[in-house]
């Protein structure tokens, strides 16, 4: 039981998976997100003179836990041979067909498990999203959800989602539909995970405290929403009253914002610290708190050290 979704905007793809995994009557945390490369693994190579493009993944899905991973992994692994984002499509479409072809004649008939995997791709300044249910996979334009929640999902990418959104715009309706699911829905639940890719610019995974910080100002702007929609639609009082409330829950909501840029405030802030601790350079980050690819995959060049010659 989860809750998984992507959703395609015009700046790339953003993926969000809560972390609650339920097995019989227990219930543990477990991350259900999965964002390659490694940006380390991508600084190493480039400090060792190889070869690294701006391939990127993330994957999510729901369902039969082992089996996720090991498609993701052989998805994964299959991608990095690609030279090209429509390439790279193709060949994790290929490798998640090879491994249902392989484990349906390892189980048997029928008890092969059919899992939900949503995957974004990003290479070549491009993105795009893809579902995989059980070995069938299509490209989506729009968002996909799946797991226990997806119906809450649906609902709210119904009333939220357009194709002009934001990355920005669309990590705020990841973290709303997740901090939905999570309260209404059983089965879901833990920590709210979410990853970016962008055309063009940092990708990744979000730090917790920016999400947790755009969660609480959704959780107490949703309880002050519900009070302005009844103060908009009662025409029981006048004008001056109507217009006195609206002031009221703006006022309400401003102070909710400003919450979130002081819990983004200090998210930055600790950063630094840290920076500073370790010795090294302040990175570059977004509003988001990604740090700029370049940091990583291009890594300043040094002078060679003539007694290593």
């Amino acid at each position: 039981m989860t809750i998984v979704a992507g959703f395609k905007c015009y700046e790339g793809v953003v993926l969000c998976a809560d972390t609650q995994e339920t097995v019989l009557h227990s219930k543990r945390h477990v991350p259900k997100l999965r964002f390659e490369p490694d940006r380390i693994v991508n600084w190493g190579k480039a400090l060792r003179g190889e070869d690294v493009n701006d391939l990127a993944a993330a994957f999510c899905g729901a369902g039969d836990g082992p089996f996720i991973d090991k498609l993701i992994d052989e998805a994964w692994k299959t991608a990095q041979k690609a030279t090209s984002l429509q390439e790279a499509g193709e060949r994790i479409e290929a490798s998640i067909k090879g491994l249902y072809r392989e484990f349906g004649k390892i189980y048997q008939p029928g008890f092969c498990p059919q899992v939900d995997l949503i995957y974004g791709v990003k290479m070549d300044g491009r993105t795009k999203l893809f579902s995989a249910v059980g070995p069938v996979v299509n490209e989506k334009g729009e968002y996909y959800s799946a797991g226990q929640g997806y119906y809450m999902a649906d609902f709210l990418a119904g009333r939220m989602y357009g194709d002009h959104l934001t990355i920005h715009q669309a990590v705020i309706v990841a973290a709303y539909t997740l901090f939905q699911a999570k309260e209404h829905v059983d089965g879901c639940g833990g920590d709210s995970q979410i990853a970016v890719l962008r055309d063009s610019g940092p990708s990744g995974l979000l730090n917790f405290q920016v999400i947790n910080a755009i969660t609480k100002n959704l959780e107490m702007a949703d309880i002050d929403i519900g009070s302005l929609l009844l103060a908009a639609t009662n025409t029981d009082i006048d004008d001056k009253k109507w217009k006195e409330a609206a002031e009221h829950h703006i006022d309400m909501l401003e102070v909710f914002r400003q919450n979130q840029v002081e819990d983004f405030n200090k998210f930055k802030e600790s950063g630094l610290h840290l920076a500073k601790m370790l010795g090294v350079a302040d990175r570059k980050t977004d509003k988001l708190g990604l740090q700029e690819e370049d940091e990583f995959i291009r890594p300043e060049a040094s002078e060679p050290d003539p007694s290593q010659s």
